[in-house]
């Protein structure tokens, strides 16, 4: 696969909209959160739509939900983050990599570090599928770990990518998109989150990517006017 410096991209590039971008996702996150928390209707709808979720629970799909939440977990997500940060190295693409690497350390430490602080607790144990994790809730460490993930590859895949056409790109897009989405609802179908965790997952990793792209941005603009 032949890569660009991407040039032509960072020409285009507008700060305000990453700007714009990381402003409505922290204010959703901060929303959803302060929501799930202390307002009593939403709690009641996130526990109701989650258990309509697990309801659809089946000895067929066990199997399958398992196996997405397994390649959604830590070790699995790290691997493949310094498996592709290796590659980008490979090609001489040091700012990717850092990229890669950056988004999926800081991402998941502040997770868990919101984690803590909400103290929102998981479904009871009766609920889960797999042995439940120990942690806390809110936000779900494999939405926010498969939002950060698949949303760098996508974001590189048009930011730096010039061998693939446009169609193909948006194939590989289309099925980033789903693995991140069936990963993060699996824990949900597993019994092991609520939707609201999944979607402070999503909400946290959209805050977390505007910054790391942001200094991306920052720091490949400069060599390249340089």
């Amino acid at each position: 696969m032949a890569w660009g410096n991407g040039a032509s991209w960072r020409r285009d590039t507008r700060p305000g909209v990453l700007v714009i971008m990381f402003g409505i996702a922290v204010v959703g996150f901060a929303a959803l959160w302060a929501m799930l928390l202390l307002a009593p209707a939403l709690i009641s709808i996130d526990h109701s739509v989650s258990a309509a979720i697990r309801s659809t629970a089946s000895p067929q799909l066990d199997p399958i939900a398992v196996a997405f939440t397994t390649l959604g977990g830590f070790a699995i997500m790290a691997a493949l983050a310094v498996a592709v940060a290796a590659w980008l190295l490979w090609r001489g693409l040091r700012a990717e990599a850092a990229l890669v690497v950056g988004t999926m350390t800081f991402g998941p430490a502040l997770g868990q570090l919101i984690k803590l602080i909400a103290g929102r607790a998981r479904p009871p144990v009766e609920f889960a599928r797999i042995v439940p994790p120990t942690d806390l809730s809110f936000p779900s460490g494999h939405a926010l770990a498969a939002f950060l993930f698949f949303g760098t590859l996508v974001f590189l895949l048009f930011a730096v990518d010039e061998s693939l056409s446009l169609k193909a790109k948006a194939l590989v897009s289309a099925v980033c998109v789903v693995l991140a989405i069936i990963i993060s609802m699996s824990r949900v179908y597993l019994g092991v989150h609520y939707l609201g965790d999944v979607f402070g997952g999503w909400l946290l990793g959209a805050a977390v990517m505007t910054i790391t792209v942001g200094i991306y941005v920052t720091v490949t603009s400069g060599r390249t006017s340089s």
